[in-house]
């Protein structure tokens, strides 16, 4: 590989890891305000992608009538999403963590299913263990789901220094790149 194409890769790395450090650290420092700028942001999107599929729906001659309707009314819906996402941006985030809570539930109910059922490939008490735990991880989500998101974007966010740290420490050594 050219010594170039080593230069430029290294500043794309460089670059991505600080960026996922500095992400990593305001997710920590400040995560209620970061998962409500996450939010608005994913707000916008869903407003500029239902407004473009009602477009395409309205503009879309010689397509099909079932595609024309299906894609506006589901571009009319993705577009309220949105905004009812940048009016209030708590209700989507409370709904992905009460989402998140059913289906620890859901799985954890399974597990025990699995575990007292018995299937192939299993051990039993590892599993019992894994559905109790995820049942108790489930009911915590539910009557806490603000903690949850909270906890959430903490661990997201040190999960990003540290990827980011370790991309930094992983480079090689600038005078590798001159041989």
């Amino acid at each position: 590989m050219d010594s170039r194409a080593v230069r430029s890769f290294r500043a794309f790395v460089v670059m991505a890891a600080t960026v996922a450090i500095v992400l990593g650290v305001v997710a920590v420092v400040w995560p209620r305000p970061s998962l409500v700028l996450v939010a608005l942001v994913f707000g916008v999107y869903l407003v500029v992608s239902g407004v473009m599929r009602v477009v395409a729906a309205v503009r879309g001659h010689g397509t099909p009538a079932v595609w024309r309707w299906t894609s506006g009314v589901v571009g009319g819906l993705v577009g309220v999403a949105g905004l009812v996402t940048l009016l209030d941006p708590a209700i989507p985030l409370l709904a992905y963590a009460v989402l998140a809570g059913v289906a620890f539930l859901a799985e954890g109910v399974a597990a025990l299913v699995g575990g007292f059922v018995g299937h192939p490939g299993s051990s039993r008490l590892p599993t019992v263990v894994s559905g109790v735990l995820s049942i108790i991880g489930g009911i915590v989500v539910l009557v806490a789901p603000g903690l949850a998101l909270t906890v959430f974007t903490v661990f997201s966010g040190i999960a990003l220094v540290v990827v980011g740290a370790a991309a930094l420490l992983l480079l090689p050594p600038r005078a590798a790149m001159r041989r």
